[in-house]
């Protein structure tokens, strides 16, 4: 998968039609296409699939929406809504994309450190 918003490789995915309940810390980036309940928390990049759905927290570098996240995201850079996606929670973030056709339903917090700052 070549895409510059995402790091070059990918160490965790969550497949399309997988069920997944607990936490999970990755010292990469993360992809998760099926259905994760609970929180993530990456070093890297983590990226939400069209069929994705996550809800709990999402701790990372960055963040590429693409699905449904009900919760909380901290990102310590940024945060992409892609056209389609579903959000219902808190982000935090330096900075943050919305495409047209995004329900996001929240809230966002870009100015205050201690949120941008992923705990890590």
């Amino acid at each position: 998968m070549k895409n510059d918003r995402i790091d070059a490789k990918l160490d965790t995915i969550v497949g399309q039609g997988t069920v997944f309940e607990g936490n999970i810390s990755i010292e990469g980036s993360a992809r998760v296409d099926g259905k994760f309940k609970g929180n993530v928390n990456a070093k890297g990049t983590v990226v939400i699939g069209k069929s994705g759905k996550v809800e709990g927290e999402i701790i990372a570098k960055s963040a590429v929406i693409g699905g449904e996240v009900k919760g909380t995201i901290r990102v310590q850079d940024r945060v992409e809504f892609e056209s389609g996606a579903k959000f219902d929670g808190e982000v935090y973030c330096k900075t943050l994309v919305v495409q047209e056709g995004v329900i996001f339903d929240g809230s966002c917090s870009m100015t205050k450190k201690e949120h941008t700052q992923a705990k890590q």
